[in-house]
């Protein structure tokens, strides 16, 4: 819900596509070829780490970035997310603003300024 309420009030300035399920996250993957997959690591069917490896794996999406969403915050934790290919970890609860600023410096957006 956190995540949605960026997509629709902060102005990020990118289209949000949300699945229920591992088997849905390569589903759709495949069709749309995001230029980033916000990953809960905690997906019902194939957990989102899985999936990750899956995508980075492939040779025609392995070039999408992938950032592991989860409230596993243990020792290890990320250095999993990140051997999986997740090339960032952001655990629950979500702290939007970071999130939003992490979200428009890789969209390339001024935190200041949203294009029109």
């Amino acid at each position: 819900d956190v995540i949605q309420d960026i997509f629709e009030f902060d102005e990020i300035g990118a289209d949000l596509v949300t699945v229920e399920s591992g088997e849905d996250a390569l589903a759709v993957i495949h069709s749309i070829q995001p230029v980033l997959v916000l990953m809960d690591v905690g997906l019902p069917g194939i957990d989102g780490l899985e999936v990750t490896k899956r995508i980075k794996r492939d040779p025609d999406t392995n070039s999408i970035e992938v950032w592991a969403i989860t409230a596993h915050a243990m020792k290890g934790d990320a250095q999993k997310a990140l051997d999986a290919g997740c090339s960032n970890y952001i655990t629950k609860p979500i702290d939007s603003s970071d999130l939003v600023e992490k979200l428009q410096q890789f969209l390339g957006q001024d935190s200041c300024e949203v294009p029109a």
